[in-house]
């Protein structure tokens, strides 16, 4: 029997906290698998302000495995031929890289059109659409906030707090999962800190109406500029706005930094065309990480259990392929098919993937952009030289996304399994 099957799960219940994109991926497999769910989300809607867009091959993979991988391509940008480019601000290309280099690639984990962009709020609805199909099993709650939390040897009580209500209300679960964002308060209910550090500028990100295709702009574009950096992508099909990204210095108001705003797109923008500002955000950006992502019954996943900075799209990506492996491990235990280890061994293999890969990930690609763009190191022009001569080095670059996916069969425990879990045909 296949993970996401159907299974006899005898009346557990998962309780998770967050309706994001990594809460509602855990509550979607979940559900698919036939075990109840309530997901409590303590905002009224899903925070539709510019954040994360970026979703690499291995987040396809478990989009592929629910089955609407259809649905989500159709909100967002979603083109095989995607190019991704590294630029300077005068509007040099230093290397591209061509996601349909991997056409003739076959395996299992890999699916067209390889890489999306779409605002994460965009993708939380599709999936909570999702989780709809189930309601007599998955409920997901809004205004509903975590204020306590206790857990014993067999199960886990919550307590929520619902808007216009005086008193909480109890709840209790199998398991919690929890995937509240970077303030997490089920984090902080289960003693665990994020360690690590925060940067010294904050990052601003913008929806931007601008002809970046006239420019031949790629889909995605890190702009190597200093201290002027930016990052520049899609945000979706059509006529949907592009998104912009640099850093500013910290303690500027949300007022100073759309104050300053234009003049900046204009070292950023590769043309004097009217640019429109649709929305803006500036976030703090850290790179930390918890010490464990399992305490009991309770496990946390994405920006609950790490945070790094946005460029290279690691950290979406990352927190979305802890809800698929977390989830997966949760529905082999419920089920019978794997023991406790299994989970245990989940949340330690995806805490060494943000330690080994996306955290030095992540920096790699902040510290390339902010080089002075006259004076490139060796290391990284000898990087796009090769991007852009080796065929075969770029397509290894590209298929290095997949590192981050670490399905059930991969287990020290699970070997031998590998087809069970779909890691072969």
């Amino acid at each position: 029997m296949a993970v996401g099957d159907k299974l006899q799960t005898k009346d557990t219940h998962v309780v998770i906290v967050g309706a994001g994109p990594v809460g509602m991926m855990c509550a979607s497999k979940l559900s698919n698998a036939g075990i109840k769910v309530t997901v409590f989300e303590k905002d009224a809607e899903i925070d539709p302000r510019p954040k994360a867009l970026t979703y690499t091959a291995p987040v396809l993979a478990d989009l592929a495995k629910l089955g609407i991988l259809e649905d989500v391509v159709k909100i967002c940008f979603a083109d095989e031929r995607a190019v991704w480019t590294w630029r300077t601000l005068d509007g040099s290309i230093l290397a591209e890289m061509h996601w349909s280099l991997l056409e003739d690639v076959r395996r299992p984990d890999l699916h067209k059109p390889y890489t999306l962009q779409c605002g994460q709020h965009l993708l939380a609805k599709v999936l909570i659409e999702y989780c709809q199909r189930f309601d007599a099993t998955t409920k997901v709650l809004f205004d509903h906030r975590l204020v306590d939390l206790k857990q014993t040897d067999d199960k886990v009580t919550v307590s929520i707090s619902r808007s216009g209500e005086q008193e909480p209300f109890e709840v209790e679960a199998d398991y919690v999962i929890g995937a509240d964002g970077g303030r997490s308060a089920t984090r902080k209910l289960i003693g665990q800190h994020l360690e690590g550090f925060t940067w010294g500028e904050s990052f601003v990100a913008m929806n931007v109406h601008f002809p970046f295709e006239k420019y031949n702009w790629g889909a995605a574009n890190f702009l190597i500029g200093g201290k002027e950096w930016a990052v520049a992508g899609r945000t979706g099909p059509g006529s949907d706005p592009w998104r912009v990204a640099y850093g500013v210095e910290p303690g500027l108001t949300d007022e100073e930094v759309l104050q300053r705003a234009p003049e900046r797109l204009k070292k950023i923008l590769p043309g004097p065309d009217e640019f429109q500002i649709v929305q803006c955000a500036q976030y703090k950006v850290h790179q930390r990480q918890v010490e464990q992502y399992k305490v009991g019954r309770v496990m946390l996943a994405g920006d609950a259990a790490h945070l790094n900075n946005p460029i290279g799209g690691f950290g979406l990506t990352t927190g979305m392929t802890d809800a698929g492996c977390i989830s997966d491990a949760l529905i082999a235990v419920i089920s019978g098919q794997a023991s406790e280890q299994t989970l245990q061994e989940a949340c330690e293999i995806r805490h060494e993937i943000w330690a080994t890969i996306s955290n030095p990930g992540s920096q790699n690609f902040k510290r390339i952009v902010q080089q002075d763009p006259s004076n490139i190191c060796q290391e990284d022009m000898g990087f796009f030289k090769r991007l852009n001569d080796d065929v075969e080095f770029q397509r290894s670059a590209l298929l290095g996304s997949l590192r981050i996916h670490t399905p059930l069969g991969t287990f020290p425990s699970q070997r031998g399994n590998e087809k069970v879990y779909g890691l072969v045909d």
